[in-house]
This record gives C-alpha cells, structure tokens and sequence, in this order.
C-alpha cells in the first residue's frame, strides 16, 4: 500500500488557520476537580432531563457574568468586553469540530439553553450548522465527558479570551467528616489568553463555578 495524499476540504483548511491563529495566543491553564454530587441530583430535581453539558453551560454563563474580563476578545491594540455571553459549544459531527453558538446564555434559563442543547445535539448528527449559525461565540465549552478522557486541555479559540474544557465523571474514594467515601469527580481546565487576563483572575472564575455546581 502506497502513502496516500489528503486533500483537506474547505472546512479542513479554515479550521487549519484558525488553530494557528489560535496557538499564536499566549495561554495558561487553571485545573480544579468537581463534586458532582449536587450536579447529579439537580438533575434529577428540575422536571426534564437537562444534559451534564447544559447544566455546565448554565453555570459557566453565569458565573461569566462575574468575570467580563473573561467574557471578552483580543483586538491586537485592544480587548473587547462584550456585553451578551455567546456560548460556543464544540462538538464532533461527521464534518468534524465544529462550534455552535447559543446566543445571549446569560441570560436564558437552563430550560432555555436545554433546548438550545438538544437543537445542537440533532444538527451535529449531520453537521449542518450555518455560518451564521457558528459566528460571534465569547467563550467556549468543550466536553469530551462521553469519552474515556479523565484530564485534557483546550486550546482558547481566538479572539476569544478563554474555553473550558470538561472530562468524564470518574468514581473515587474521598475523605468526608473523617470517613473514606466513594464520590463521583470530573475535573474542569480554563485555558486563558494571559494577555487578557491573569492567573489571579482565571483561579477566582474557577474557584466560583466549582461553587456554583457543588452547590446547585
């Protein structure tokens, strides 16, 4: 069998550029571990079956409202804070990744960006997203949770200031009131462009959406 060459198609190419353009930004990462303990049972409380992931979304989109700073974009001789939190979701479709936006996350509710979820979750079936449909996004979540991924970091998709990035569930032993428990435990990262923010600011963002889910 002889090499084959590949020709990368339209889309290949732009995501291509795109990653370099991406790369090019100064970046740290921050890595705190969950408790899903709470995540797991709100679940189960609000009446429908929100996703892990729409649950995440929700409580990234707030906590966002906390920290503009990371809710923003580079302008090379500027940093855009932008008023309305555009989620982006990274997803596999069989065109590749590709990232959707639900607009205005902020301020919808978590039935709201439910809905929003499920619409994305039918059209990555095919990948059959508009471009308007994938422009405009101020933060990104990317969650390879369904895959045996324990532990992974994002490259943040430029302009944008920073992307989250989300692990599996893993069961672990953990030490509560003295006693060795079995807990369920999913570690997040925040990568961030270090020239929109610090690490200061990235650690508090983290340490308060840990809150946020371990408290839902």
């Amino acid at each position: 069998m002889s090499d084959q060459n590949k020709k990368l198609t339209p889309l290949g190419k732009a995501m291509a550029k795109q990653m370099i353009k991406s790369w090019e930004a100064p970046q740290f990462q921050l890595e705190t571990e969950i408790d899903c303990k709470r995540i797991i049972e709100y679940r189960e409380s609000v009446g429908f079956k929100p996703s892990f992931t729409t649950i995440l979304v929700k409580a990234a989109a707030d906590t966002l409202l906390k920290f503009p700073v990371l809710n923003s974009s580079w302008d090379d001789d500027c940093i855009i804070v932008h008023d309305k939190v555009n989620m982006g979701i990274a997803v596999d479709t069989q065109r590749g990744l590709l990232v959707p936006v639900i607009r205005d996350a902020g301020e919808k509710s978590i039935r709201e960006i439910h809905e929003a979820m499920e619409a994305i979750k039918i059209k990555s079936q095919r990948g059959n997203f508009t471009m308007e449909e994938m422009k405009d996004a101020t933060f990104t979540v990317s969650n390879l949770g369904k895959f045996n991924i324990t532990s992974f970091k994002a490259i943040v998709n430029a302009p944008e200031a920073a992307i989250l990035a989300v692990s599996k569930m893993t069961d672990v032993p953990v030490v509560r009131s003295g006693n060795i428990v079995p807990a369920r435990i999913m570690r997040i990262s925040l990568s961030v462009d270090h020239r929109v923010a610090d690490g200061a600011t990235g650690a508090r963002f983290l340490t308060e959406l840990a809150i946020a889910l371990e408290n839902l």
